[in-house]
Parts: structure tokens; C-alpha cells; sequence
């Protein structure tokens, strides 16, 4: 079982300022903020089961020893802790997240091939779902996307059934030779005998789509065992 958290800003406050005062206005104190964080991971820790994996998005915060200790929380269940870099994440703090995640991440994370982690929202293919954080008190309006900031998230971590729910939601896509999003931009470097191209190299995208199904259509009638309909029979035999 997979779970992701992002932007827990533990400590984030600075001259008086902070998390508390823009977005997190339910908190008195930086203190109090920081207090139900690491209950919420405690939380979490209850559910986990050796094995399970813990994504967190970045923007951890500031690294004193007891907000660092609430890894140690995550791996002493068993379960692995990862840590992805957000813009508040220092890169001279590097090596003190590598003592305490798992594995540390400095760019966005394909887990398969459909799903990719981050902290910044990334571009996506429409049948690619991107779990992330960084955007404060709003969400996007694109079914692909969902974001782990703690508090967008309502204090709970995203869970894996909310993923497949989004995958639910968006429409299948088809990656064809010929049907890509950069399709009508294709200019290829040498000659190609199963595209139509203008004299200046330009692709016509719809003769050539039409070229495609003809030759689809070709090998399928050159196949030994293909049999076409002649109209005897039951479609369902």
C-alpha cells in the first residue's frame, strides 16, 4: 500500500510569520501546527504494515531532530519512507535526508508508467495521473492531478484507492504512431513509405492516418488464417 503527504512545513515560521498566518489560520501557534502534524503521522503509523511505502512530496520543513523522528515513526512499522524535493528543501540539507528517508528524489518519480509523484504539478499525457503538492489552498481542475499538501488534503494522507479513483475518471488514450499529441508536428528526417508528406517535408496527418488503416487492413487480409465475413452465419457463433 502505497501513501503520500506533502508540504508539512514543520516549523515554518520566520519574524513573526509563517505557515500559520496565510493558510493554516486554524492554528494559534507554530507549535500547535507542528503538534497535530505529528499526529497525523502518528495516525498513519497505525495503519501500516511492513512493506507499505510512504511518499513525501516536500517542503518538509525545518530539520530539528524531533520532526525528523517522525521517519523514523514510518520505518519502524516496517514501511519504507521516500522523500521527494520541493522549493523549500535546501540542497545542503541532502545528506541529513538521506540518513533518515529510504530514498531521496530531486526530480519527479515515475512509479509506472501511468503515475508520476512530484512536488511541483508536472505535465502529463491524458491517461497519466500526477500526485503532488506544493500548490497551497487550491487544487487543480484537471482530473490527472491531486494534491498531497497536508492541508488541501484535510490533514490525511492521499491513499492508493483515491489514485485508482482519479484513473477512473480520466479518458482512455490512445499513444498510436500517428494519433500522439505532437502527431501533426511530425518532420521526418528520412523517407517513410507509410506517411503522406507535402513537398516541404509536412506531414498530412489525415491522408496518413487513412495510409495506416489501408495498410492495417492489407496485412489483415493477407493473413492465412484471416477469414472475412460473407454474411452466413451468426455474428456470435
Amino acid at each position: 500500500m502505497r501513501y503520500f503527504i506533502s508540504d508539512l512545513h514543520f516549523g515554518h515560521e520566520w519574524n513573526g510569520r509563517g505557515i500559520i498566518n496565510f493558510e493554516r489560520t486554524q492554528f494559534k501557534t507554530i507549535e500547535e501546527h507542528d503538534e497535530y502534524i505529528e499526529e497525523v503521522i502518528s495516525n498513519l503509523c497505525r495503519k501500516l504494515q511492513p512493506g507499505d511505502e510512504v511518499w513525501n512530496l516536500g517542503d518538509f520543513g525545518r530539520l530539528d531532530a524531533e520532526y525528523l523522528e517522525t521517519v523514523n515513526w514510518i520505518k519502524d512499522t516496517g514501511a519504507k519512507a521516500y522523500f521527494v524535493y520541493g522549493n523549500h528543501d535546501a540542497h545542503a540539507n541532502l545528506s541529513q535526508f538521506e540518513k533518515y528517508f529510504d530514498q531521496v528524489f530531486l526530480y519527479p518519480v515515475y512509479l509506472s508508467q501511468k503515475l508520476v509523484v512530484s512536488h511541483y504539478p508536472v505535465a502529463v499525457w491524458p491517461d497519466t495521473v500526477n500526485v503532488h503538492g506544493h500548490l497551497h489552498s487550491s487544487k487543480l481542475c484537471l482530473p490527472q492531478y491531486i494534491n498531497a499538501s497536508i492541508h488541501v488534503a484535510n490533514y490525511h494522507p492521499i491513499t492508493e484507492s483515491q489514485v485508482a479513483a482519479a484513473f477512473s475518471k480520466i479518458p482512455k488514450f490512445t499513444r498510436r504512431f500517428l494519433y500522439e499529441p505532437w502527431a501533426d508536428s511530425h518532420q521526418f528526417t528520412q523517407p517513410k513509405d507509410d506517411v503522406i508528406m507535402d513537398p516541404n517535408g509536412i506531414i498530412d496527418l489525415s491522408a496518413s492516418r487513412l495510409l495506416q488503416k489501408l495498410n492495417t487492413d492489407k496485412r489483415l487480409l493477407d493473413r492465412s488464417d484471416y477469414q472475412p465475413y460473407h454474411g452466413e452465419g451468426n455474428f456470435n457463433d
